[in-house]
């Protein structure tokens, strides 16, 4: 199938093709973390861009390049894993950034996907990339609103309040209570692209960090996860809506850290399941010294229930 609008031809890519788009991609994500870590090292990045890349986009995913008078102009690169088919990449080459060639490969993106079947489009944007964000928006994405914002820096030594004791979690049980204290806080927060994030964020095994389902006098109000990063603590916190920000929850995720680094002071990153949790948590975090910042990848998506405007 090829899509043809103005001077351009959008169209499956071929072997050559793959490998040429191998190279760009690393070329213009080398400041996100994945690719700086390839970049380091010559073998990785020569088996990325002669082997391991090619392969994936020939083989796994479905590539098509972007042409603009015969001349590569751009490309976009397809998953597909329902409920959504998955914008793994995509990008306008200099010089024919702003020449609404983002657009088209997004609405071909959106035609592949009504062709078969799939009720979204979803995309992991590179956080912070205003012009990429913007390109999204115009087309009808929005962000998903799950794990979206994380608050990092350090925390110093203080006390878990008197009342709260964390029980270990394994097994059944760890899912279970998961699953409840995730449903918990959707229901609260109502996001767009709930039947997304169910689909993709509901465990379905337990996950390997270490958990605890959170209580107070006994009584359970939340789940924390708990996993060591190159020296981090990686938070992942959901509780009950009534407990959002107050004293509790805020001298608990900030003591946990430096309890366990049994240390004066710990480096931390809480993520928060929903944004109006993160809201809810930032004016009490951030007067404690920590910076709130979109996580990576940042998830957008699109819902076509409806036919697509800028389709065809």
């Amino acid at each position: 199938m090829e899509e043809k609008g103005l001077d351009m031809v959008i169209a499956p890519a071929s072997q050559a093709d793959c490998r040429l788009i191998a190279r760009l991609m690393l070329e213009r994500r080398i400041d996100e973390p994945h690719f700086q870590r390839l970049a380091r090292s010559r073998l990785q990045r020569m088996l990325y861009e002669r082997w391991a890349a090619p392969r994936f986009l020939s083989r796994d995913a479905d590539t098509f390049r972007a042409t603009v008078g015969g001349e590569l102009a751009g490309f976009l690169v397809l998953l597909y894993e329902h409920p959504a088919v998955v914008i793994v990449d995509m990008a306008a080459l200099e010089p024919f950034k702003g020449q609404f060639l983002e657009r088209h490969l997004l609405a071909h993106a959106a035609q592949v996907a009504a062709q078969r079947e799939y009720p979204y489009l979803r995309a992991a944007l590179a956080a912070g990339d205003a012009y990429v964000a913007e390109r999204f928006q115009e087309a009808g994405f929005q962000p998903l609103d799950f794990r979206r914002w994380e608050f990092s820096g350090t925390v110093r030594a203080r006390e878990i309040p008197p009342g709260i004791t964390m029980q270990p979690l394994a097994g059944r049980a760890l899912l279970d209570r998961r699953r409840h204290y995730l449903q918990m806080e959707l229901d609260a927060a109502q996001p767009a692209g709930r039947e997304l994030i169910e689909a993709y964020y509901l465990p379905r095994r337990p996950p390997l960090s270490q958990a605890f389902e959170v209580l107070h006098e006994g009584e359970p109000f939340g789940y924390l996860a708990v996993q060591r990063e190159r020296g981090t603590y990686v938070l992942n916190l959901s509780t009950l809506p009534e407990w959002w920000a107050g004293d509790l929850e805020v001298a608990l995720v900030t003591a946990f850290p430096v309890l366990a680094a049994r240390a004066e002071q710990a480096s931390v990153r809480l993520i928060p399941d929903t944004t109006p949790h993160a809201d809810a948590l930032a004016g009490a975090l951030t007067a404690l010294g920590l910076l709130r910042r979109l996580s990576e990848p940042d998830i957008w998506f699109k819902a076509l229930g409806r036919e697509d405007p800028q389709a065809g």
